[in-house]
């Protein structure tokens, strides 16, 4: 599994300092100089089984990018993201209006810009609630789940799961960010009114995904609030916390 963005600009000496520092996110980077470029690379993430876009960095310098903007955003999911050197009320419309997700003042602090990048992402994965590709793939970060043959990869390595890890697993990941209860995991989890599974072998469920993840990702994905249940972190929750560089 393989995670991108694509970054349609000019000069290649920032794109380089900002590529090594996605690469710290387990993001690769793929730079064009047109937007007819990026389509075409857009078009062929989006067609991949096993790679995912995650988002497209247009730096507006010297780049016509407003007549082939409304094609780009039919043709991707991903965020598109619109970073201005000279911000412009009239420009700002017009990007919005024909698909962007973002346009900004271009920001020479790395941090913020990155920051800013994983907010927008998170923003968009918690309207749609799961982000899922026409083969059935749910992707977070570095968690990647294959719905159709029960198989999750954690940083790339596919991790074993028992069946009802697995439907927690999914369920968190889908809903993340979002506190789920104890009752309604269990609910997930069984597989039937005959299950041997037991609401208390909930905790004892989750303990043992939390360390199979943990020893993948170096991340503790799994929040638990206490005497409620459990929740999956997003990863600018993890960014602010000073867990992912």
């Amino acid at each position: 599994m393989g995670h991108f963005y694509i970054s349609i600009e000019i000069e290649s000496e920032a794109f380089e300092f900002y590529k090594a520092l996605w690469k710290t996110h387990g993001i690769d980077g793929i730079r064009v100089g047109t937007m007819t470029e990026g389509i075409k690379r857009a078009v062929e993430i989006e067609k991949s089984a096993t790679d995912d876009l995650c988002f497209i960095a247009i730096v507006a310098e010297n780049i016509d990018y407003i007549p082939q903007l409304k094609i780009l955003s039919k043709e991707t999911n991903a965020p598109i993201l619109i970073a201005a050197h000279n911000y412009s009320d009239d420009e700002h419309d017009n990007a919005l209006e024909n698909g962007a997700d973002f346009y900004g003042e271009y920001c020479f602090e790395p941090k913020k810009n990155v920051r800013r990048v994983l907010l927008i992402m998170d923003s968009i994965e918690q309207r749609s609630k799961k982000r899922k590709s026409p083969n059935g793939l749910i992707v977070h970060n570095d968690i990647l789940i294959v719905n159709d043959s029960n198989k999750a990869f954690i940083n790339n390595i596919e991790i074993a799961f028992t069946g009802s890890e697995m439907k927690i697993l999914r369920y968190l990941t889908i809903n993340r960010g979002i506190i789920l209860s104890h009752e309604s995991i269990y609910n997930v989890a069984k597989d039937n009114k005959y299950s041997e599974l037991t609401p208390d072998s909930i905790y004892g469920a989750v303990k043992r995904m939390r360390k199979k993840i943990k020893e993948a990702t170096q991340l503790d994905y799994i929040e638990t609030k206490r005497d409620f249940g459990y929740r999956l972190r997003t990863i600018s929750e993890l960014f602010d916390k000073g867990e992912v560089l």
